[in-house]
């Protein structure tokens, strides 16, 4: 039976819809595969979290750049007070590289000192007023004809006062009010005439003791920059004295020169202090800098087999030494008077309400003083004994109480457990307790020892301490001095100044333990860092061809040398 196949009439409608959708299915069978669907769309994904990535990047360095701005913008806008300095610096993105942080911190500080500075030129500006006022209403009542001329006498002397202490600011004031007092004085021919009489004098002497009084009545100084004032003084006494000495070389005939020897003496590198290496034997013997090229201020050099380094800043400081400590004709000096009007301004001021590291800058200031003025009176000492003797000659009137340099090192400087036992060799007329509980400091300071200038060779550099950087100043003043004092030879052999080895005690407990800790506090990339940690191998036996050494072996101490020596910064 055969099936047969009708045909069925489709509707019209139904056509013409079939009809419209047949050409929309054809391209819906031409579309992507699956699997290259989603590579598409991961694609896609991928290249919008890289964008956003980017703009991630661009938000950071822009916040960067943005935290720079508003650090380079405090800076530069003064900030008034300190803390806003410890806010900028410890906001500074890690971003920055160590030494742009540095640079950033210093800009900050340098420019709180100048608004510092400013703000002290107006209060001074003002005080002027206020005393160049009053010291006219006194003239006015006395009515003397010579009042004017007195009045720019006080004025000319109090500037070259203040430009005695060698500020800056304080000589461009000096030179001014010296230009209109000579202006003045031509234009007036009553300035120009002698006081008429002894009344006169006997006016302008009481009228300078009325600024006097007034200046110590208001408290114009405060103690650190008495102290400071005072350093700087005596540092500019003794460079004085170390010109005067060399123009008094200048102008010896030539005929000197031809009998000492040597043709051409240098005026720039002091070979005075070559005496004692001058008795070593050859072999031992070598010039200050000639083998480094640079002043060898502690003779490190001459010592055999010493290997060859920089010793940093030391290398650059003025020498001062028993040839130019001349104080013939020195004595009316208008520095020395200087002098003498500092250190009794020393007697009134008012240490109660001083922070530690004021106290700290004020009293390293304060000994230093003591012993450059116990030299100037007393003369240099050649041995330990003469020296221990001028620490206790050289004393000064601090805030009413008289103190020697023993007494400041071992009562104020020192804590109880530290006390060096050279002290109690002397008796002192001071209760310790009574000095600690007064002028005492709260904490040790073992870099203290980087800071005391006895004015013999095995010293350390002379520095003026200042209250705001003195923990600043006395990290400084100890890598300079290791830099510059320690010895490491080519035998692999090391040698400590007896300054630190007789002072172990502040910091370690053995010469072992001294040595670690040198090579800790210096740098590592330092060159002698490494010398050092080559000779402490040999301890370890890990050196080739050497067995088992004791610390005597490897380390030695240079012994204290009390030859007269002062290294001063160049002012």
């Amino acid at each position: 039976m055969e099936l047969g196949l009708d045909y069925v009439p489709v509707p019209a409608g139904r056509r013409d819809a079939l009809l419209v959708a047949a050409p929309s299915s054809a391209p819906a069978d031409r579309l992507l595969p699956p699997p290259q669907q989603q590579s598409k769309r991961r694609q896609q994904q991928q290249r919008r979290l890289d964008l956003e990535q980017e703009v991630g990047d661009l938000k950071k360095q822009l916040w960067n750049e943005q935290a720079v701005h508003q650090i380079l913008e405090r800076a530069l806008l003064r900030p008034a007070s300190n803390s806003s300095s410890s806010t900028s610096a410890g906001s500074i993105p890690a971003i920055i590289p160590p030494k742009a942080k540095q640079l950033l911190a210093e800009l900050v500080l340098v420019e709180e000192e100048i608004a510092r500075l400013e703000t002290q030129i107006l209060d001074m500006k003002q005080q002027q007023h206020k005393i160049s006022s009053s010291h006219h209403a006194a003239v006015n009542v006395n009515g003397g004809g010579g009042g004017a001329a007195d009045d720019a006498n006080i004025k000319s002397m109090f500037f070259i006062s203040q430009a005695i202490n060698a500020d800056f600011l304080d000589r461009h004031l000096s030179i001014s009010t010296a230009a209109k007092a000579a202006a003045s004085s031509t234009s007036s021919p009553k300035l120009a005439l002698p006081p008429r009489s002894s009344i006169d004098k006997k006016q302008h002497a009481a009228a300078a003791c009325r600024v006097d009084e007034h200046k110590k009545k208001t408290g114009l100084v405060q103690p650190n920059k008495l102290s400071e004032r005072i350093v700087k003084c005596l540092v500019c006494i003794f460079i004085r004295l170390l010109r005067s000495s060399r123009q008094a070389e200048l102008e010896k005939p030539a005929t000197n020169y031809l009998q000492a020897g040597s043709g051409v003496i240098s005026f720039r590198t002091d070979t005075t202090g070559l005496t004692k290496e001058a008795k070593q034997p050859d072999h031992l013997h070598i010039s200050s800098g000639g083998r480094s090229g640079q002043q060898d201020h502690y003779g490190i050099f001459a010592i055999q087999d010493s290997i060859v380094r920089d010793i940093g800043p030391y290398k650059n400081l003025v020498r001062f030494t028993s040839s130019s400590f001349d104080l013939r004709g020195f004595s009316t000096s208008p520095l020395l008077t200087k002098l003498r009007g500092l250190l009794e301004a020393l007697q009134h001021v008012d240490l109660r309400f001083l922070t530690h590291h004021q106290k700290l800058a004020f009293w390293l200031n304060i000994y230093n003083t003591c012993i450059m003025h116990g030299i100037l009176q007393n003369g240099l000492p050649s041995n330990s004994e003469k020296l221990l003797a001028l620490k206790n000659k050289a004393t000064l009137n601090v805030s009413g109480q008289k103190l020697n340099a023993l007494v400041i090192e071992n009562f104020i400087l020192r804590q109880p457990s530290s006390v060096k036992e050279e002290f109690w060799r002397y008796e002192v007329d001071v209760e310790e307790q009574q000095v600690r509980g007064r002028f005492g400091l709260n904490n040790s300071e073992p870099n203290i020892l980087f800071a005391l200038c006895c004015g013999i060779r095995s010293s350390p550099a002379l520095r003026i301490y200042k209250a705001d950087r003195v923990v600043m100043d006395l990290e400084k003043a100890k890598l300079e001095y290791l830099q510059a004092s320690l010895v490491v030879t080519s035998r692999r052999r090391l040698m400590i100044p007896s300054l630190m080895h007789c002072n172990m005690h502040d910091m370690a407990k053995d010469t072992e333990s001294l040595v670690r800790w040198i090579c800790e506090q210096l740098p590592a990339s330092w060159s002698l860092r490494k010398s050092m940690v080559d000779c402490l191998s040999a301890l370890r036996g890990q050196g080739q061809g050497h067995s088992h050494l004791k610390i005597q072996d490897i380390v030695h101490v240079i012994p204290y040398d009390y030859e007269f020596q002062y290294l001063l910064i160049p002012m």
